[in-house]
């Protein structure tokens, strides 16, 4: 039996201890598993990532251009 997605796993998945900004991820997670876990909308994609990041399975940092940057949190690796 298939394991279902969740939204954690696909940003998990995506996640590296290399930043990537939230565009960036969003490219690498890719329209067909966004849609499967419900975060089509960039608005509920960036949300998510704050969850994580509140979780501190993610952490953020703000770059030179004002570009979100995102990381595995220490406890992810």
């Amino acid at each position: 039996m298939r394991e279902r997605m969740s939204r954690t796993s696909v940003l998990l998945a995506a996640l590296t201890d290399q930043p990537l900004s939230t565009s960036e991820l969003y490219d690498r997670v890719g329209y067909v598993a966004l849609a499967r876990v419900g975060l089509i909308p960039y608005p509920a994609f960036r949300a998510e990532l704050e969850r994580l990041s509140a979780a501190g399975v993610a952490t953020s940092e703000i770059a030179g251009d004002g570009s979100t940057l995102w990381v595995l949190g220490p406890g992810s690796r």
